[in-house]
């Protein structure tokens, strides 16, 4: 019961932690921000059958650098391995690519037949 409660205070602390980064910086990379189990896998290859390491998850959040195969490559005590994706919740970096609302092309028509969000005005 005290290891689960220490997990979970671990990720809801690396979570608020990244919420508050972002609101008081610079946009961040994605990170992953809580693990699903109390032991986590680290692999030294995506799709490896058996795993590195098995750690205890601390220190995060953890930016991620690759995503390949439904893992994510991360550093974790000074190691760079491989994280399965099922096992983690990840912090998405989104933005739109929207210029200031004073840039914005005023007066140009929807575009009717094409992808959805393709349209001059998708920004308004």
């Amino acid at each position: 019961m005290l290891k689960n409660f220490t997990a979970r205070a671990l990720s809801l602390s690396g979570l608020l932690s990244v919420l508050l980064g972002t609101l008081a910086g610079p946009a961040l990379a994605d990170q992953i921000v809580s693990v699903k189990t109390a032991k986590l896998e680290l692999f030294a290859k995506p799709d490896d059958d058996k795993a590195l390491l098995v750690v205890a998850p601390a220190g995060l959040p953890w930016a991620i650098k690759e995503e390949r195969n439904a893992y994510f490559k991360v550093q974790v005590q000074g190691k760079e391995v491989w994280v399965d994706a099922m096992q983690v919740t990840v912090l998405r970096d989104s933005s739109d690519k929207c210029p200031p609302k004073a840039q914005a092309q005023v007066g140009v028509p929807d575009v009717v037949a094409a992808s959805p969000g393709a349209a001059a005005t998708r920004c308004r």
